[in-house]
């Protein structure tokens, strides 16, 4: 699965998984940061083959086939969390007021996780 999403400042944000001659076809998760116009700002390889994105002002959410779930910055693709789920990840969303993030996962289970301090993203 990839996926390919605007940022809110215009930069373009790319999640891709290549399979890799040299380590005999296993799959990599790589999520790229290129500006509007094409040039490459940020490339950074995934722990887990990505299978969820979703982006928003200043964060994308990432989620794993083996249940990784991240939310990195936008603008340099630092993690700003990281949690393990005991199942692989279908979907991730943020609800209107950006205090819940939505996670279903491979066992049909949907797992909602609230942010107390602060909001997932800026609203």
């Amino acid at each position: 699965s990839s996926g390919i999403n605007a940022e809110y400042g215009g930069n373009i944000i790319v999640a891709g998984n290549v399979a890799s001659t040299t380590t005999k076809g296993m799959v990599h998760s790589v999520l790229y940061l290129f500006t509007v116009n094409g040039k490459l700002i940020k490339r950074v390889k995934l722990e887990d083959t990505t299978t969820a994105m979703y982006v928003e002002n200043d964060r994308v959410v990432l989620g794993g086939a083996n249940g990784s779930l991240e939310i990195r910055c936008t603008s340099g693709l630092s993690t700003k969390h990281k949690l393990r789920l005991k199942s692989g990840v279908v979907s991730v969303s943020i609800d209107p007021r950006k205090q819940h993030l939505f996670v279903t996962t491979n066992d049909g289970k949907m797992v909602i996780i609230t942010s107390t301090a602060k909001p997932f993203v800026k609203k």
